[in-house]
């Protein structure tokens, strides 16, 4: 990391950004105190609440193995007064449980010290205990949000042996360890047993995730219930708990109503929509809605070059992305609420139960940090190769235009997307075919130009406003044309451009017979 241009002093007042690259920046100075394993590098900044900085610390700096937040609070900060203060760490705080008795974890500290606002690098990468430091911390009022995106990745990257390691000793522990104290979705749910989980369902998360365990195995059974997906009681049978349901389920809708994603399908003007619900266990819904997705989005072959091209729908990209998001990312606490598709020729709208978990602006300028509200599924999702850790699909779906717009209804994160629709070659001539002269006159600018605006058109063509407003609307209802931008700042952008740089619109215009063209 590139220092901060900022230099650091205790008693100066920082920006949030500046605060979280002194936090980045204090974490490369911690020590180690295992030579048989890779320890964490935290760093921590306590600060006042208009940021004045309070003081610094890193995991080791005063004592072996001390974690940063318990070397900041409890050695350098002990006899302040700490009420309504911001604290900024690089990785989220140990959760209670997670200490010997009588070491208090780090976020019953947080708490116990008033502290008003905690900023968090990552996520814990044991599964066993991720996000539970968070979940502690959220019910004894403590506001929670994140370091920036690109900070986020000097943490991940700066402790990605800490964290594959930490996994890996997740996986192979046994269940005597320290356990912080589970949440509602983590206890054994009442009247459901071991074989209410689909055989199917959990052997293709052994085969996704490369499992070294049958799914009939007590190794197998016993990563289970370390992870949180059945409760192991020496007096009654194994029982499936919330996320196992969800995740592993037969049928988990028996349990979550809201376990459930509907699609409703417009595929033209006039016609009744086509709905199609999926209930399955969750690790099964991907590979499902992807088949699905075939038959909504159908995939053009062009052969009109020597190279064979599949031309797949941008839009049909970006929404595999986001409900894998919704799925990962959604409030399953919301009886009732299911994740709601709409598609329709023209839009694809995605409603994800709950309010976003980070502010809603850093989701609409793809800046959101890479966190989960439901971890065990993010974790169980990553072995599945469904998402990666990093986010990069985020970054994926930045690329699309129009650029999709994130909204909050109150109860769903709505994602909007307009829809890049792919054209044949034959989709265009019939389309051309329909068209006034001056309608195909305005493609054929737009094929030379790329995009226009109103007012540069109508000067092009000498006519009034309404006319040029008339003709280039038409171009976008036919799929000809997209729009970007609003109001006066509207542009008309050629819908082929995406597919073939303009080759395929000139290849029609200037031989309007060609038709060659199959379909999946």
């Amino acid at each position: 990391m590139k220092k901060t241009k900022t230099e650091f002093k205790v008693g100066e007042r920082y920006t949030i950004r500046e605060l979280q690259e002194f936090a980045v920046e204090e974490m490369h100075k911690s020590i180690p105190e295992h030579e048989g394993r890779t320890d964490p590098k935290v760093g921590a900044v306590l600060a006042t609440a208009d940021g004045v900085v309070i003081e610094i610390a890193h995991r080791g700096e005063l004592a072996a193995g001390d974690h940063a937040e318990f070397t900041l609070l409890e050695r350098k900060c002990r006899d302040g007064k700490l009420d309504g203060c911001i604290l900024f760490a690089t990785l989220e705080p140990c959760a209670p449980g997670a200490r010997k008795e009588p070491k208090l974890s780090c976020a019953e500290r947080i708490v116990n010290r008033r502290i008003k606002k905690i900023y968090i690098g990552i996520q814990d990468p044991d599964p066993t205990v991720k996000g539970k430091g968070e979940e502690y911390l959220r019910s004894n009022n403590v506001e929670i949000e994140y370091f920036d995106k690109d900070l986020q990745d000097e943490i991940i990257i700066t402790n990605e042996k800490f964290m594959e390691e930490a996994r890996e000793r997740a996986r192979i522990a046994d269940l005597k360890g320290l356990q912080p104290k589970k949440n509602e979705f983590e206890v054994g749910v009442k009247n459901f047993a071991y074989n209410d989980l689909s055989e199917d369902a959990l052997q293709l998360y052994i085969e996704k995730a490369n499992l070294p365990y049958k799914v009939d195995s007590k190794e197998f059974k016993m990563l289970l219930a370390k992870w949180d997906f059945i409760d192991v009681d020496d007096k009654k049978p194994a029982q499936p708990t919330g996320w196992g349901i969800l995740l592993f389920g037969k049928k988990p809708t028996d349990k979550y109503s809201q376990a459930k994603i509907k699609f409703t399908v417009v595929k033209s003007e006039g016609l009744p929509p086509e709905i199609k619900d999926f209930d399955e266990a969750l690790v099964k819904i991907p590979e499902l809605i992807e088949t699905y997705l075939g038959f909504v989005f159908p995939t053009i072959i062009d052969r009109s070059h020597f190279e064979r091209k599949e031309l797949a729908e941008l839009s049909k990209q970006l929404l595999r992305e986001a409900i894998i998001n919704a799925i990962v990312h959604r409030d399953y606490t919301i009886e009732g609420a299911q994740i709601l598709i709409h598609i329709t020729p023209k839009e694809i709208v995605i409603k994800s139960p709950g309010e976003p978990i980070v502010p809603l602006e850093k989701l609409q300028n793809f800046t959101a940090p890479t966190v989960s509200r439901n971890p065990k599924i993010a974790d169980v999702f990553y072995n599945m190769k469904f998402i990666e850790r990093r986010g990069f699909g985020m970054e994926e779906i930045q690329k699309y235009k129009p650029k999709p717009i994130y909204s909050f209804d109150g109860v769903y994160t709505v994602l909007s997307i307009t829809r890049n629709v792919v054209l044949s070659k034959e989709d265009i001539k019939n389309i051309l075919e329909g068209l006034k002269p001056d309608e195909r006159k305005a493609y054929e600018y737009l094929v030379e130009k790329g995009k226009t605006s109103k007012s540069e058109y109508r000067e092009y063509v000498i006519v009034d406003d309404k006319k040029a407003q008339r003709i280039l609307k038409k171009l976008v209802e036919t799929g000809l044309a997209r729009t970007e931008g609003k109001g006066k700042a509207t542009e008309y952008v050629l819908s082929t451009a995406d597919m073939l740089d303009n080759k395929l619109a000139f290849a029609v215009l200037n031989n309007p017979t060609i038709t060659n063209r199959d379909k999946k």
